[in-house]
């Protein structure tokens, strides 16, 4: 009918319409030497916004935790960017200063957002960032250049994440366009650290000091784990940190069952008899054969909560 055959005429012009509005999106702006771009689809618009900012940070040669698979072709003065939806991306640690969104619209259940930010905003952002990290490094690097042991250890240890930051950033620096010679200093830096981090860990050695009771089979399996995560056990006491061990033993034999309960105290201190670390642990073992089945058994749940508490945590 004449009626159906309007419909689907104005059902094409709609058609025709919206195919460009969708192109335009995917299609998007070349970075240039003011703005950078990031693009992001996803049927979720929080995703989307997350996505559209792993692009720019992926662009910046920076790493980004993510399974998404974004790809750009440039092609005269514009770039399409093709993204894999129903994923999540999260960028690294990086701060975008003052990101503008373009377009923010839906099209076919997705969410396309379109976001830049201004290069010389995310080159100074990127400088300030690395600067702080510098110096906090350079403090520490200080601190322990003249004694390497279990206090340099833990120090860096803890500030390890750190380097690893500055490490990221500095590909992100050079990519957003500043020349590589004006990112030597941090380059060296991180290089500083990871050579002072080798030499503390070479030297992180512990006497340990085990109560009477303690058993053979415990002390073998403590300084395993221990020897397996780094530690060093040493009988000189010049220069070392020391482990103290404190256990008490609960035994009883009820309904032809053995029941032994450990508690355990573990005090680790570094070379200077400064606390690094104090914890207390609990655990148990039984076995319906002997009391000895039963022991070994809360050894064994005792070191695997070492291992978390202590050695991971």
């Amino acid at each position: 009918t004449a009626k159906g055959l309007k419909m689907r005429v104005v059902a094409c012009i709609l058609l025709l319409l919206l195919q460009p509005l969708a192109f335009a999106v995917e299609t998007i702006p070349a970075d240039d030497e003011n703005y950078i771009y990031g693009l992001g689809i996803d049927l979720d618009h929080s995703n989307a916004q997350k996505l559209a900012l792993a692009d720019i940070t992926q662009k910046l040669s920076t790493r980004i935790q993510s399974s998404v698979g974004i790809s750009q072709h440039k092609t005269g003065n514009s770039t399409t960017t093709s993204t894999k939806q129903q994923t999540l991306a999260v960028s690294q640690e990086i701060e975008l200063p003052n990101i503008q969104v373009i377009n923010n619209s839906k099209i076919d259940h997705k969410w396309r957002v379109l976001v830049r930010v201004e290069r010389k905003l995310v080159q100074l952002s990127l400088k300030q960032q690395l600067e702080s990290i510098n110096d906090e490094l350079m403090f520490i690097i200080e601190d322990f250049s003249e004694s390497q042991g279990p206090a340099c250890w833990h120090a860096l240890s803890k500030n390890n994440h750190k380097k690893e930051k500055l490490v990221a950033l500095i590909p992100a620096y050079i990519g957003s366009g500043m020349a590589e010679e004006s990112a030597q200093e941090y380059i060296q830096q991180a290089q500083a650290f990871e050579r002072l981090f080798k030499r503390c860990k070479y030297k992180n050695k512990y006497t340990i000091t085990y109560p009477s009771q303690a058993s053979t089979d415990f002390k073998r399996a403590f300084e395993q784990l221990i020897k397996s995560q780094g530690f060093k056990v040493t009988n000189q006491k010049k220069d070392t940190g020391n482990i103290k061990v404190k256990l008490s033993e609960k035994q009883s034999y009820a309904f032809k069952n053995h029941l032994n309960i450990i508690n355990a105290e573990f005090t680790i201190s570094d070379e200077f008899g400064d606390e690094i670390k104090f914890i207390k642990l609990k655990s148990k073992g039984s076995s319906f054969n002997n009391k000895a089945e039963a022991n070994k058994k809360a050894v064994i749940n005792l070191i695997n909560k070492i291992e978390t508490h202590i050695i991971k945590s």
